[in-house]
């Protein structure tokens, strides 16, 4: 029989009593505490009380037993009151004593816990919010350090074999999620899409940029995880870090994530429907950068046809440093002076003429040939995507950090000092860390919980 307002109060305000109690018998005997001593006094008692708060109103939860007993999920007849069993419950309180009534199905040989259904037990014996926290804690570090994250700042105790178990089935649940959005989006017609988003918000500037890095799995080696980032474009002030002025730079910002181990294939079906979800075919207009990795540019001739094309500025330089070293000499006066010239020259929009003077340097130097017409090369190549000031002018993105940024923070999850990965495992994380890095959590946790694993 359930209890009145007035008696589950009372019960309430007893066991507070017995905190406060507690919490006068500690103060007189710490006549002066620090307030670290003070602090973990009063968090252990409020853990007990909330510990014992929550196991009341679950208590008397389950005293609404229902009369007739609740109806078989699978063939609807009324299932018997077996009566009733206790189980320990896991949740960010510590662990809870819940008492429940137990119903059976004799024709389909079942059993149910109307308030394990109510209450949404993960597992019987998780609750969703530490369950959740887990799962989150997870996609920043790794288990052990998870686990003793709970431990020292939530005071609960789960091992990392827990943790990492929740981690990979919920794991699966949003791989689940972002899989159906990678079919949907490039297989319907994009006039869904359209639909979809339309004002859902503001028309601006958006782009794209993809990159890789690499992780450890077992059995396999050393593999490429190949990461793309979406984000929209905004200018504002900044310090120009070569003439030292504020002006007006474009900014990647909003940056949301996907990660891919596997084929380009796959991921430039990912990064399109990253795309679309966040609106790209109300963008005013969109840009693509990247390093110069033919892969890349085919996914882009594949997917983002019509939007503008650089290759970050900083990888750029970078070869053009390399071609400084070879013709120049390591950290020569020399060196510095040729790289800073062809550099602005560069940054002008004319890299055909970079590669036709690394040519002439080639045909000048046949020690180092073959070097310099690779350099050549790449500038030659990647021409029509290198126009730095015009882009900068027009207030686009020229560098690409924003998706560098992206694969180390996936880097520093997946291959950290030891890290071996099972390829499923490592599938199975991945997009927990792309979620988290792109603000999305708690979207995909709420779609994963309230759809049934499959």
């Amino acid at each position: 029989m359930r209890c009145t307002r007035d008696q589950m109060k009372a019960e309430l305000l007893a066991e507070a009593e017995v905190a406060i109690d507690g919490l006068l018998h500690w103060s007189e005997g710490m006549p002066a505490p620090t307030l670290m001593e003070l602090e973990e006094a009063v968090l252990e008692l409020r853990k007990r009380l909330g510990r014992r708060m929550a196991e009341i109103v679950l208590k008397e939860q389950e005293a609404a037993r229902p009369v007739p007993g609740p109806r078989c999920p699978t063939c609807g007849r009324e299932m018997r009151y077996k009566g009733m069993k206790e189980v320990t419950v896991e949740s960010r309180l510590g662990p809870l004593r819940v008492e429940r009534a137990y119903y059976y199905c004799h024709h389909c040989r079942c059993g149910l816990f109307p308030l394990d259904e109510q209450l949404k037990l993960v597992e019987k014996h998780w609750s969703e919010g530490l369950a959740k926290d887990a799962v989150w804690l997870s996609g920043i570090m790794d288990f052990e350090e998870a686990e003793e994250v709970l431990q020292r700042i939530g005071q609960v105790s789960i091992s990392d074999s827990s943790i990492w178990r929740r981690a990979q089935e919920w794991g699966r649940r949003f791989r689940e999620i972002v899989e159906a959005e990678r079919i949907r989006a490039n297989t319907l017609p994009e006039a869904w899409w359209e639909t979809l988003h339309r004002g859902s918000r503001p028309v601006g500037r958006m782009g794209v940029g993809m990159d890789g890095t690499m992780i450890h799995i077992r059995g396999e080696g050393w593999k490429e995880l190949k990461v793309g980032c979406v984000f929209d474009v905004a200018v504002y002030p900044a310090l120009d870090r070569h003439t030292g002025d504020m002006v007006e730079l474009a900014h990647a910002v909003n940056n949301s994530y996907v990660a891919h181990l596997g084929g380009p294939e796959v991921f430039g079906q990912m990064v399109w429907a990253e795309a679309q979800r966040r609106g790209w075919e109300q963008a005013s207009d969109t840009e693509v950068v990247a390093d110069g990795a033919p892969w890349i540019w085919n996914l882009a001739d594949d997917y983002f046809y019509d939007s503008r094309r650089i290759v970050d500025w900083y990888h750029a330089t970078e070869h053009l440093a390399a071609a400084a070293r070879l013709i120049k000499g390591e950290g020569t006066p020399a060196a510095k002076r040729w790289y800073n010239a062809q550099a602005t020259v560069l940054f002008q929009g004319q890299a055909v003429r970079v590669a036709q003077m690394l040519e002439v340097e080639a045909r000048r130097q046949p020690a180092i040939a073959e070097e310099l017409e690779k350099e050549a090369q790449y500038f030659r190549n990647n021409q029509r995507r290198m126009n730095y000031l015009e882009m900068r002018e027009e207030g686009w993105a020229i560098g690409s950090g924003m998706v560098e940024s992206g694969a180390k923070q996936f880097k520093a999850r997946f291959a950290g000092s030891g890290m071996h990965w099972s390829r499923s495992g490592a599938e199975n994380l991945l997009p927990v860390r792309a979620a988290i890095l792109s603000g999305r959590f708690d979207d995909l946790w709420q779609q994963a919980y309230n759809s049934p694993p499959n």
